[in-house]
This record gives structure tokens, sequence and C-alpha cells, in this order.
């Protein structure tokens, strides 16, 4: 079967690419013939007419709260910078993900592909996604092809749809032939949003993937900054979760790993080698949680409120390990539990029963297909 696989744009986010990687392999090894659909240009300008007052609006915020770091231009500053800060990312796209890029979603013709994978990441969350019907699959309505979603994920509990947005994206989830999402609360959210009751709670595509690929990808890193050490992976650092870093290296004795600073950002390879290398890992990365996880790494979850905290909450619950979600950290803790080992046994345990019943979900959802012909 020809698969098409819808997922946010590919640059420089490196849980993005990985998952993307994930599911493609994952679909490849069920027997199929899968690609990875890639939009050329991802950060679209805002639409003519609303483009003076979003302009304007953001100039205002910029004057009044210059410490906000808001980018009047942030479109046109993102499309100078990106072919030189994803120089490295974009080598892992090429030869792992290989993408077919299109100028929008238009471009893909009917016939072209047998069904239609949305997934996974924050794909359904609005403020992430260009034209967020397209997540939808509009662009195929009418068309005699297979719809799916693999762990599509709203990003937050909180909804971020306008009523006529919503409306347009309850019709089209109505044409889906499985739906599945990332977080436990998505499936509520698809019967209280979308009026969709038969939405299942599936696997982030990176957890379906043996651990040995990604060590074998680990392998090819040229550098090894964090062997033996504390690794940081914060996407939002703030001064409350540098003074977890912090508290984790009175209480442990161990270094924080220095990567240098680069403008462009290091390869995928390099950003996977430094889990396998670290003895200790402090993130606020949905990501960073589940390479944790795999790789069975002391680790410290630090909320990450701005990207929603459902995320990470239901990841950590499934495996029994939400105490490791903290906000901050007692300075007067003695670190003993936060230095112990989880049970990995009953991690893994876990991981191979929800493994099972995602890959079923996948498999099931695609037989649909020979069901209808």
């Amino acid at each position: 079967m020809k698969i098409a696989i819808i997922t946010l744009p590919l640059h420089t986010n490196y849980g993005g690419l990985l998952q993307a990687f994930a599911l493609k392999s994952t679909l490849e090894g069920m027997g199929h013939e899968v690609t990875v659909i890639d939009v050329k240009d991802k950060m679209p300008l805002p639409v003519w007419y609303k483009a003076p007052f979003i302009y304007a609006s953001r100039a205002l915020k910029k004057m009044l709260k210059p410490s906000s770091g808001t980018e009047v231009f942030r479109e046109l500053k993102f499309r100078r910078e990106l072919p030189v800060r994803a120089a490295q990312t974009q080598k892992f796209v090429e030869r792992l993900i290989d993408p077919r890029i299109v100028k929008s979603y238009k471009d893909v013709k009917e016939g072209e592909y047998d069904a239609f994978v949305v997934g996974s990441d924050q794909v359904w969350r609005p403020r992430y996604f260009g034209k967020i019907e397209d997540a939808f699959l509009m662009f195929t309505r009418d068309w005699p092809v297979l719809r799916i979603s693999y762990a599509a994920s709203f990003g937050t509990d909180q909804l971020e749809y306008e009523y006529e947005m919503l409306q347009s994206c309850s019709k089209l989830m109505e044409g889906f032939d499985a739906v599945s999402v990332r977080e436990d609360v998505a499936v509520k959210m698809c019967e209280e949003w979308f009026g969709y009751e038969n939405a299942s709670h599936v696997l982030d595509p990176v957890m379906l993937l043996d651990v040995q690929k990604y060590k074998e990808l680990a392998a090819e890193a040229a550098e090894h900054p964090c062997k033996g050490k504390i690794m940081t992976y914060l996407l939002d650092p703030t001064k409350e979760k540098a003074a977890v870093v912090d508290f984790m290296t009175r209480v442990s004795g161990m270094e924080v790993a220095q990567s240098p600073k680069t403008y462009v950002v290091p390869p995928v390879q390099q950003w996977l080698a430094d889990f396998c290398d670290a003895d200790f890992v402090v993130t606020d990365s949905f990501h960073g949680c589940v390479l944790s996880l795999l790789l069975h790494k002391k680790f410290i979850a630090v909320g990450n409120s701005l990207r929603g905290m459902s995320r990470m909450n239901s990841l950590l619950t499934m495996f029994g390990l939400d105490d490791r979600l903290v906000q901050g950290i007692d300075p007067e803790d003695d670190g003993e539990f936060w230095l112990a080992e989880p049970d990995w046994e009953a991690v893994d345990a876990v991981l191979a029963q929800q493994r099972e019943k995602s890959l079923e979900f996948l498999a099931e959802a695609l037989k649909k297909e020979v069901a209808n012909g």
C-alpha cells in the first residue's frame, strides 16, 4: 500500500524529526511504501489583509515589553536563518526520512496514495500547523482513500480552536477511518470538542522502534560531551529550571555536560548520543522524557506549561513515573529519590504491552482499506 504521512514541518526540532523517522520506519516494516510529505514553506507569511495588524501588534508589544523577545517580522527572519541553522539536521532528513517536498498540500493529487496517516507530535495544534484543516486531510475530501491519525496530539488540554475552525475540523474528523491520539486526555477532547467517540490512546511513534535503532544512530556521533555527566535538554530555560539543575549537581556530585554553543543545530545523531552517554537527564521536553525511558536514564522532567503539561503527564503516568514530573524542587531535599534507579523492569513491561496495542491499532486500521475495497 502507498501511504503518505502528514506531520509537522521538518526543520530543527529533534523530537519532530525522530517521530517522523520512527513512524515511517514502522509503516515500512509492516510492508508498505511510505512517503513523508513536507511543505516547502515551513512558516507561511500572514494573510495579506491581516499582516498590517499582526505586525503592528507585535511592534507595540516589543515596544511596551522589550523583555518579551517579540520578533516583528519573525516569519522573514525564520526563512532567512533556517537554511543555515538546519544544515546538520537536514542531512538526517534527507538520508533517513527522504520527504516529498510540496509547495502546498494542493500539490498532492488524487490517486497518488492509497492511505494518509496524520501524525504524530502536535500536528492538531493550530498554532503549530499552518492551515489546520489540512492536518485533518481537507485536501483529500471526496477521495477514495484511507484516512488514519496515529498519535496525533493537541499539545494541550485547553481548547485552542476558534469556533468555525472547530466546526470544520469536527466534520473532517468524521471522515477518518481510524483515529488515535498521543495523550489520554485527548481521547476525551475528541469526544467533547469534535463529537468523535472512538479515538484510541497509543504510543508516540518513537516508542514503537527498538531502542537499539537509536543506539546505532547515536554511534555515528563525533562528540561525546555527556559521558558520565548530567545532560540538560531544556527547550525553555528559566531560573526555576536552572535551580533544578544546580540541585542535581549538588546532590549527585556530577558535572553538567557543556555542549558547545553553536548557531548551527547539531546533528540528530549527536542529540541521541548525548542521551545515550548521560548518567542523568534534566528535561522539559516530551521527547526528552521518551528517550530517558527508552534508554533507562534516571531523569527529572520539569513541567513546561508554555508548551502544555498534558503531554508529559500522560506519558509519565502511563509508566508509573509521574512523580518524576516537577515544577521545582525543595532545596532541602536530600536527592535520594532522584538518584535511585526507577523500576526499569516494570517500565519495559508497560512499554511492551503498549507497543503491542499501538502496532495492533495501525495494523487493524490499515486492513480497513482491504475491507472497504
